[in-house]
């Protein structure tokens, strides 16, 4: 008989540590290029992934190493409150109507939580 570490109850009983909401969004594909030739993307909701509880904190400027082997400077850490394992660093996370870039993806060790590096969109 396998047992959990974490009650399955733990988020539900967290929900004031959880306060604020989580929208994330994708770029299903470029619609335009501006007049430096740019892409113009359009982020759009990803399906079951809106208004999810979450938090937000500060990171201090934590330097994040992406996959190309660049570093960029996160300036906030989003946590929600569960498991989002389609969630990728081409993401955006709108937290209380605030964009932010995701940079990195991480899970807990018990797959209950999601957590986020992100920079303020720009």
């Amino acid at each position: 008989m396998q047992r959990d570490i974490i009650h399955p109850d733990l988020l539900t009983d967290l929900h004031r540590f959880f306060s604020s909401v989580c929208t994330i969004q994708e770029v299903p594909t470029p619609i335009a290029t501006d007049a430096a030739g740019e892409e113009i993307l359009a982020f759009v909701d990803l399906a079951d992934h809106v208004d999810l509880p979450c938090t937000i904190a500060p990171s201090g400027g934590q330097e994040v190493r992406k996959p190309d082997k660049t570093y960029v400077i996160a300036s906030h850490h989003v946590t929600l409150a569960g498991h989002y394992p389609t969630v990728i660093e081409k993401m955006r996370a709108v937290v209380n109507g605030t964009a932010l870039d995701i940079l990195l993806v991480e899970s807990d060790s018990q797959s209950e939580t999601t957590r986020l590096a992100c920079q303020i969109a720009r």
